[in-house]
């Protein structure tokens, strides 16, 4: 993970997700600004990288299942056979889109599961992201 220092001394100066970053940047507080960007939040969503392969068998519905042509079934076989899968890939997602319709549960279950909440950093830089006090030092004042 890389923070694009640009990117972050636009988020800090802009705050488009109103998340409340004036008053530290303005008394320089680094550790209080850096502290609002790694908070998880209810409305941020972030994909997960790893996804045990028993969390995919965990969200299939039987009858779903039961309802699959038999090339699906193996397809669906050989995902949850590896030892993890990584959501946060698109065509992973689309692959399980693709095997079950929009209208079951088993998708639904599984878009769930690949899915956490997470904080600003990972919005803005990647799962695991995490913006340290020197990092906002360094974008907004090129120091740390």
């Amino acid at each position: 993970m890389a923070i694009d220092y640009n990117a972050l001394k636009t988020e800090l100066q802009t705050d488009p997700q109103a998340l409340g970053y004036a008053a530290p940047v303005g008394v320089g507080d680094d550790v209080g600004t850096a502290a609002l960007l790694n908070q998880v939040r209810s409305g941020i969503t972030i994909f997960r990288s790893r996804v045990e392969s028993w969390e995919l068998l965990a969200c299939l519905v039987k009858a779903e299942w039961d309802a699959l042509a038999a090339g699906d079934k193996q397809l669906y076989q050989v995902l949850v056979s590896l030892p993890f899968v990584n959501t946060a890939d698109s065509r992973i997602r689309a692959l399980f889109g693709a095997l079950f319709g929009s209208a079951t549960t088993t998708r639904a279950n599984l878009l769930a599961m690949a899915q956490r909440q997470g904080s600003r950093a990972e919005q803005l830089f990647g799962e695991g992201a995490s913006v340290s006090p020197a990092d906002v030092a360094r974008a907004l004042r090129g120091a740390g």
